[in-house]
């Protein structure tokens, strides 16, 4: 007959088994986080410092059943900034950001606030609109759904600024310039005389610097950051107004194999990360731009009349891509007029009520 010693130290033996064993049906979820931009810019470092290991985090405080094995690849180490749609399409990445702005072929729909410039500069704002078109318009999803992903978190950037190599203060200074203006943006330049380059941030520096075009029109957030004050050292705000610029997304094969718990654990971290990211970016604005002035670079506020002018100059833009849109069978007006009712909902006075003009 075994002693109560040996019969206790093998109780303890396969009590200690069963606490160290892995639960049943555990799994350990590869994933891949991916972006074409670096972390330093919120939309990117809100994915690396918040939403990966939160997901960690929180997995375990569920009770462990699950985890994630990430695995993290920025700056373009898997794509560049011209295929962001389509790494997370393909798995490159089960978890990334999306520029939407560079997609007004694939994603038409989701462009609509850079086709009604002058609108509104609250990032804020622009955040919660995206969140609340998703959730309230359908054919948002579907239109992620159909490049196999799932829209977790809006992504707004602040206002857009014109940094130039010459001082730049009334409209008719555009005249004959070119101008980085990526996606849509660039058709903001029309009616003034100036020319709209597509490109991305990553290469600004050196365009601005070669002389190949005279400046860009970006986010005011983005100008430090990328260090081009260095080569555009005259900043115009202008109002043009802050746009809804990407998502976060995931992968739709991906998502399609977590467990509902983990879903509802990722649409969370989206919902965080809008509201994270439109906070980072307004406080790096503020804080950059006070970095900026200290270092002597020249800002210039476009006088109403100006604005004006200029809001005016351009031709319909929201009316001719409603009309190209709705060619294709996508309700472009409806977008349309539901962002500008939101936008004004929230106390915003646009220059040019775009929807008026459908």
């Amino acid at each position: 007959m075994r002693s109560i010693r040996t019969i206790a130290i093998g109780v303890a033996a396969a009590t200690f088994a069963a606490l160290t064993a892995p639960q049943a049906g555990a799994k350990e979820f590869k994933l891949t986080a991916g972006s074409s931009h670096p972390p330093i810019i919120p939309w990117v470092g809100t994915i690396k410092n918040h939403v990966v290991p939160q997901s960690v985090v929180r997995l375990k405080a569920m009770g462990g059943k699950h985890t994630i094995k990430w695995t993290e690849a920025y700056a373009g180490a898997l794509y560049n900034w011209k295929n962001t749609l389509e790494g997370v399409q393909e798995g490159l990445a089960d978890l990334g950001w999306v520029g939407t702005l560079w997609e007004p072929n694939k994603l038409p729909l989701h462009n609509a606030s850079f086709y009604a410039p002058f609108a509104t500069t609250n990032i804020g704002h622009l955040a919660a609109i995206q969140t609340e078109m998703h959730k309230n318009l359908p054919i948002l999803n579907q239109r992620w759904r159909k490049y196999n992903q799932v829209y977790l978190g809006a992504q707004a950037i602040d206002d857009y600024v014109l940094i130039s190599r010459v001082p730049i203060t009334k409209v008719s200074d555009l005249k004959g310039k070119k101008f980085y203006a990526p996606g849509a943006s660039g058709r903001w330049l029309d009616g003034t005389g100036a020319v709209g380059v597509n490109g991305a941030l990553t290469v600004y520096y050196n365009g601005i610097k070669t002389g190949a075009v005279d400046g860009a029109i970006l986010p005011g957030s983005a100008v430090l950051p990328f260090k081009l004050y260095e080569v555009g050292p005259y900043v115009l705000e202008a109002d043009l107004g802050g746009m809804i610029t990407g998502a976060l997304t995931m992968n739709l094969d991906t998502w399609k194999k977590l467990p509902p718990d983990m879903k509802k654990m990722f649409k969370q971290l989206g919902a965080e990360y809008g509201t994270l990211v439109a906070k980072r970016v307004a406080a790096n604005r503020t804080k950059f731009f006070g970095i900026m002035r200290k270092k002597g670079i020249k800002f210039h506020k476009l006088s109403e009349a100006e604005k004006a002018k200029w809001a005016a100059a351009l031709p319909n833009l929201a009316g001719q891509w409603a009309k190209q849109v709705e060619a294709k069978g996508l309700p472009a007006k409806k977008i349309l007029k539901v962002y500008m009712d939101a936008v004004r909902k929230r106390g915003n006075k646009p220059v040019r009520n775009w929807d008026k003009e459908l």
